[in-house]
């Protein structure tokens, strides 16, 4: 049984943004995973999530784990599979504090097609065009190292704004300084990527 929430405790944030990503469709069943880091202590959603769970997240089903990832509360072997992109980014990037994964709509039109994605607007504009990580195999640390080498490329956005990178053939991460911030990034840039996919459908305009 896990402990009883405190006031730092972002088990019951992590509850309602993993409704949040599957009712909004910012995610799908195929999975996705969510962690955040408090203090001296890591808490990751289990494996299994979308495709088991729906995710129907509960907060004695999150794993806490502290900074040499020993397991404090959960089942080690549930952790979520992607978990080595999650956990390399704590340990290289400490402004990292949130780390959403997910199969967005509309973004994994991009992640398809493995395109960057230009601001739609003034209000992801913070955050440049968001990159692409090649096609690597999904839970591997092949890809966990791509995503610390492109994060670190571009620390300085990093550290100001947060990022986001487009995993092609998979999804997309997103890194914030905390785990709202991780969403509101994630929401931002779907946003942004349903925007140029709506323009494309626009006719021309008509001459003046």
């Amino acid at each position: 049984m896990s402990s009883p929430s405190l006031p730092d405790d972002p088990r019951p944030l992590m509850v309602e943004i993993a409704h949040l990503l599957y009712s909004r469709g910012l995610t799908n069943s195929a999975g996705g995973n969510v962690s955040c880091r408090v203090g001296e202590r890591i808490y990751i959603t289990p494996r299994g999530l979308g495709s088991r769970h729906r995710w129907q997240l509960r907060e004695d089903m999150v794993i806490v784990l502290d900074r040499e990832l020993n397991a404090l509360e959960g089942d080690p072997a549930m952790v979520s599979r992607e978990s080595q992109m999650h956990f390399a980014c704590y340990q290289r990037f400490p402004e990292v504090n949130g780390v959403v994964h997910a199969h967005p709509r509309y973004l994994s039109v991009f992640a398809a097609a493995g395109r960057p994605l230009p601001p739609a607007s003034e209000y992801t504009e913070k955050y440049g065009t968001i990159q692409v990580i090649p096609p690597l195999p999904s839970h591997s640390r092949a890809l966990a190292d791509a995503v610390v080498a492109n994060l670190s490329g571009q620390r300085q956005v990093l550290q100001r704004n947060g990022l986001g990178l487009i995993l092609t053939n998979h999804g997309v991460a997103t890194f914030g300084r905390d785990l709202a911030d991780a969403y509101d990034i994630l929401d931002r840039l779907e946003w942004s990527a349903h925007t140029h996919l709506m323009s494309a459908l626009l006719p021309p305009a008509p001459p003046l």
